[in-house]
C-alpha cells in the first residue's frame, strides 16, 4: 500500500482552462488540489483552490472543508467528480459524488456502487472524463471503464491491468498516468493497454493535471504540487 505520510495532492485538476484562450480577461485558471490523507485517517476531505499563470501559482491558497470524504478529483459536466480512497466510516470507497464548482464546494449528488462496481478497498485514486468514456484508477492494479447502470449506480464494463497507477489526466488527445513507486508518468493507450513512459519525477508520484491553455502539466508529488 502507497504510503499515507507522502499521500499528499493526490487529486488535481484544471477548471476554465479554456477561459484564458478565449477570452484574455477572464479569470486565470483554477487548479483544485486534495489529499487523501484525511481519507486515510477515517476524516473527511478538504479541497483547496489556486490560480495558475503557466507553471507558476498566483495569488492565495483557498483551502475547504467538505462533508464527505475525498480522493481523485476529475471535471465533469458543470461540476466536479470525486471519489474516496478505501471505507472510512459508513461511506464506503466506491462511492462517487458529483461537487459543485461554485465556491465553497459542496456535494450535489451521489452515485453509490452498483452490482458489478470497483472494489471498495484500498486504493480508490484519480479518475478521467474523455470521449472515449469515465476512467478509474485503482491502486495497485488496474484501471477500469465506468458507466451508470439503469438504477444510476456505478458499473465496471472494462478493465485493465496496470499496476502502481495513481494519477490519470488527458490533455485532450491523449490520457496521461503516472506510476507511483515507479516515479514515472507517461501516456497510456486504453486500446492496446499501453503505458509509455515521458519522464521520471523526483519522488513518489501521484495525480495529474493538465493545462491544455498553457500546455503544462501538473503533477502531485508527496505533499507537493509540481508543474513540468
Amino acid at each position: 500500500m502507497k504510503s499515507r505520510i507522502l499521500a499528499m495532492f493526490y487529486a488535481l485538476f484544471f477548471i476554465g482552462i479554456h477561459a484564458i484562450a478565449q477570452n484574455p480577461l477572464a479569470p486565470l485558471p483554477r487548479l483544485i488540489c486534495g489529499t487523501d490523507n484525511s481519507g486515510f485517517s477515517g476524516k473527511n476531505g478538504q479541497l483547496a483552490e489556486v490560480q495558475t499563470a503557466g507553471s507558476s501559482i498566483v495569488g492565495p491558497v483557498h483551502l475547504y472543508n467538505l462533508a464527505v470524504p475525498v480522493n481523485g478529483v476529475t471535471v465533469g459536466n458543470g461540476f466536479l467528480w470525486t471519489g474516496q480512497p478505501e471505507d472510512v466510516g459508513s461511506a464506503v470507497g466506491n462511492t462517487l459524488r458529483s461537487i459543485s464548482t461554485a465556491l465553497p464546494p459542496t456535494v450535489l449528488t451521489t452515485v453509490l456502487p452498483g452490482a458489478n462496481s470497483f472494489s471498495s478497498s484500498c486504493c480508490n485514486e484519480q479518475m478521467v472524463l474523455t470521449s472515449d468514456g469515465f476512467y478509474h484508477v485503482h491502486y495497485s492494479d488496474v484501471i477500469q471503464r465506468l458507466v451508470r447502470d439503469s438504477s444510476g449506480n456505478s458499473k465496471v464494463v472494462q478493465t485493465y491491468p496496470q499496476s502502481d497507477v495513481v494519477g490519470i489526466a488527458t490533455d485532450g488527445t491523449n490520457i496521461w498516468i503516472s506510476k507511483f513507486a515507479g516515479r514515472q508518468v507517461g501516456t497510456w493507450d486504453p486500446a492496446t493497454n499501453t503505458f509509455t513512459a515521458v519522464f521520471s519525477t523526483p519522488s513518489n508520484a501521484g495525480a495529474l493535471a493538465w493545462d491544455v491553455t498553457d500546455g503544462v502539466l501538473w503533477v502531485g508529488m508527496g505533499g507537493l504540487s509540481h508543474s513540468l
